[in-house]
C-alpha cells in the first residue's frame, strides 16, 4: 500500500487527507504548508496518535509506523 489515510491537526484545522506513505516526512511538511497554506516555521515536526511520539522528518510514514487513521498533529 502506498498511502495512508490520517487525520492532520494544524493550526486549528483538523483535516481528513490521504497522504503518500513512502515519502520523507520531511517532504510530506512542505507538500502540506503549501496546500494547506500553514504558517511556516524554523522546523516543524509531526506528532503521531496513537504510537505518542514525534516522527522524524528522514523517514517516512511507513517507516515511523504510521497507519490508516492516526491523527498527526503539527508542532
Amino acid at each position: 500500500m502506498n498511502y495512508v489515510m490520517v487525520t492532520l491537526l494544524a493550526s486549528g484545522q483538523e483535516v481528513d487527507l490521504k497522504l503518500p506513505s513512502l515519502v520523507p516526512v520531511s517532504e510530506l511538511l512542505e507538500m502540506l504548508k503549501d496546500t494547506l497554506e500553514l504558517p511556516g516555521q524554523r522546523e516543524q515536526r509531526l506528532q503521531a496518535e496513537p504510537l505518542g511520539r514525534i516522527l522524524d522528518n528522514a523517514r517516512s510514514l511507513e517507516e515511523e509506523g504510521v497507519s490508516h487513521g492516526a491523527l498527526l498533529t503539527l508542532i
